[in-house]
């Protein structure tokens, strides 16, 4: 009785289990099926890269939902259950695969994205650069009434700024200065931005990479450890012959008529 008992409570522990892990397995495809829809692979690499990060952050849930359905092995299965599992256990190795072109995908994004940011921060520095050689321009063709005037303007645009406008050579002279100092700031910035912008795509790329990397192993790995899914009726098979091997054994060794018929004739 107490086997017995036990026996059934691990199955029921073991329905339960899997149950949750099919649940859990369902709600990980529709994640998936919601980052992928509308598809724009080969248009948008921001976001086949962000594709990537939904799919390698959620990675825990479809794992987790394969370990519990193959708990227990074949323990308490239909033989549609043993068929699903079959099935589940090449979507594994599936899931592997897809993690594999998801990640050679995302390294292909990230470098588009890099490649983007370096000619967006490249138009802008030529646009804004293009200002200070007008600038610069202007100021050596100017006359010195047109010249004070500028530095009142910036003047009071800047009131931090103070400009010499009673002698317009040095006034010329603290002009070009400030426009250089605004010019060189604007370089540094747009570096600064530039570098940052960079270090972010690595971080989240990186972190996406090696996410997407150790899905890929891990279910892979399950795939590898269910050999046991594949090779039920493989077995099945192997033990209708040995059972089949053994009939006929039985048979050779049985007593014939001849024997039965034998006997008499020795007592005789």
């Amino acid at each position: 009785m107490s086997n017995s008992n036990s026996s059934s409570t691990e199955t029921i522990t073991a329905n339960l289990l899997r149950l949750a892990g099919y649940g859990l397995l369902l709600l990980a495809l529709a994640n998936f099926g919601e980052a992928l829809v509308p598809p724009r692979f080969g248009q948008d690499p921001v976001w086949e890269l962000s594709t990537l990060t939904k799919f390698s952050g959620s990675s825990p849930v479809p794992i987790i939902g394969m370990v519990l359905i193959f708990y227990g092995e074949s323990t308490a299965r239909s033989s549609f259950g043993k068929t699903v599992i079959k099935v589940l256990s090449w979507l594994s190795l599936l899931l592997g695969v897809i993690y594999i072109v998801m990640l050679l995908i995302g390294i292909s994004a990230a470098i588009r994205i890099n490649n983007d940011n370096n000619n967006q921060a490249s138009s802008v520095a030529t646009q804004q650069l293009a200002q200070f050689n007008t600038a610069k321009e202007n100021l050596k063709n100017t006359d010195d009434s047109n010249l004070k005037k500028a530095a009142e303007f910036i003047e009071r645009q800047s009131p931090n700024i103070k400009l010499n406008k009673e002698n317009p050579a040095e006034l010329r002279t603290q002009l070009a200065a400030e426009i250089a100092k605004n010019e060189n700031e604007l370089k540094t910035r747009l570096a600064d931005q530039k570098a940052r912008a960079f270090r972010q795509l690595v971080k989240q790329s990186g972190k996406s990479y090696f996410e997407a990397l150790v899905s890929a192993i891990v279910f892979i790995s399950i795939w590898n450890q269910t050999k046991w899914t594949r090779s039920v009726v493989k077995k099945r098979k192997k033990k209708g012959t040995k059972s089949g091997a053994a009939s006929l054994s039985d048979i050779a060794s049985a007593p014939t008529l001849e024997t039965e018929e034998t006997n008499p004739e020795t007592e005789e």
